[in-house]
């Protein structure tokens, strides 16, 4: 008995063994996992770290929309686009003959961070084509800006790439952002989601922007200033600027361009909206040529101001509206008045998410003291409104979205009484955009 005790413990002891061998390699096996675990949560902590960084840090173009894709390099963050414009033109009334233009231009964004909440931007511009030449005269505000029919012609057209912009920008509190050097001041207000990029939506200029504001800067509004953006709840900012007015970096501080604008982030339904009401006051214009009297020196000293609004409100999932006016000095500039507003139209509903179409009525009106101006100086002149109607259908090469890839759009305009003249030939403007984003 003693014998088969004694084989029966040698049994046991071996079962003991084998299940301590089999624990050991199981705590083993459960430590080598949880250190992986452990190691793969650490990796994911960290790309969402990255992620945010360079979420934080997205760069914007001058219109304040985001470059993509962006490409690190050496610590820097690169992105740009290239654009290319055809167009052609039939004349309604009357026998004007006109070739068509096309134009190039590209852009490139440098960023670097700077800290934590701050970073250093630089934008290099290059464009070359004026576009089709002898058109009627559109309007022109009294900062050298026309109503023109491609927003991305600028008033540069050689072989050289111009320093557009150059910028430090910090986030100062979570709800306090400031940017200073020389800016766009377009980049910061009367923005518009469906109106408001001359690359991606509509081409012609008073669907990019209000033209009834007569922005400082430059004639394509570049100039030294600084913006301050205030978030006081979570659906409402302010923006306030002071840019010079010329933007010739010559008596700096001496009448400014400023402006102020409130917007208000709505859902309505669970649907995007922004709602944008502003205030800008020019105070003195040297270099102004395209006033309410040309014949009027004075004029070009005279303080010019008006207040405006832009709105943007998603319907559907697929269909947004817009709408955009406002008013400023009838005694300064060629017109006081103008509104637009229009439809952007996703391609969803048949299986092409990132096309869309866009369609836009606009009407500017002739102020009194320049039609008083033309009717004296060109006997017989008749004054009306000038309306302006835009079509486009923008076609995204294998899907790619909006501000990616590249992306193919046919354009229509016309155009009745350019100029606010009603003997002037009314125009049928057609032409393609090309647009790559790298």
């Amino acid at each position: 008995m003693k014998k088969q005790t004694t084989e029966g413990e040698k049994q046991m002891k071996k079962l003991l063994s084998s299940v301590l061998c089999l624990l050991f390699v199981f705590l083993c096996q459960a430590s080598f996992a949880a250190d992986e675990k452990k190691e793969i949560d650490e990796l994911k902590s960290r790309l969402d770290v990255l992620e945010n960084r360079v979420k934080d840090a997205e760069v914007v173009d001058e219109l304040g929309h985001k470059l993509h894709p962006i490409h690190s390099l050496y610590g820097l963050k690169i992105s740009g686009s290239l654009t290319v414009s055809a167009h052609g033109v039939n004349h309604i009334k009357g026998d004007a003959k006109q070739k068509g233009a096309a134009t190039i231009s590209a852009d490139i964004t440098i960023e670097s961070p700077v800290g934590r909440d701050g970073r250093a931007v630089v934008v290099l511009d290059y464009e070359q084509g004026a576009g089709i030449q002898n058109l009627p005269a559109f309007f022109t505000g009294p900062n050298g800006n026309p109503t023109g029919y491609n927003a991305d012609i600028e008033s540069f057209d050689d072989n050289s790439v111009h320093l557009t912009q150059v910028y430090y920008e910090h986030n100062i509190t979570p709800s306090l952002a400031a940017s200073v050097g020389k800016l766009d001041i377009t980049g910061y207000f009367d923005a518009n989601d469906f109106a408001n990029n001359e690359r991606t939506q509509f081409l012609a200029t008073i669907f990019v922007n209000n033209p009834a504001i007569e922005f400082g800067g430059s004639a394509d509004f570049y100039g030294p200033g600084v913006r301050v953006t205030w978030f006081p709840v979570e659906n409402i900012d302010i923006s306030l600027g002071a840019f010079e007015g010329d933007g010739d970096f010559t008596d700096t501080f001496d009448k400014p361009f400023l402006m102020a604008e409130l917007n208000f982030n709505f859902k309505p339904l669970d649907k995007n909206g922004n709602y944008r009401f502003y205030y800008w006051d020019r105070q003195g214009r040297p270099d102004v040529t395209n006033t309410a009297n040309p014949n009027d020196p004075e004029l070009a000293r005279a303080e010019n101001k008006g207040f405006g609004f832009s709105i943007d409100q998603s319907i559907t999932d697929t269909v947004g509206v817009w709408l955009r006016a406002g008013a400023q000095r009838e005694k300064v500039a060629q017109f006081d008045r103008h509104i637009s507003g229009g439809l952007s139209i996703t391609g969803e509903s048949y299986g092409r998410a990132n096309d869309s179409i866009g369609l836009a009525y606009g009407a500017t009106f002739m102020g009194k003291d320049y039609k008083d101006f033309k009717e004296t100086s060109s006997p017989g002149f008749k004054a009306g409104t000038e309306h302006y109607t835009e079509l486009y259908y923008s076609y995204a090469i294998s899907h790619a979205e909006p501000d990616r890839g590249f992306h193919i759009t046919p354009d229509l305009q016309y155009v009745v009484n350019p100029g606010g003249d009603k003997d002037a030939s009314k125009l049928l403007i057609y032409g393609i955009r090309l647009q790559a984003f790298f």
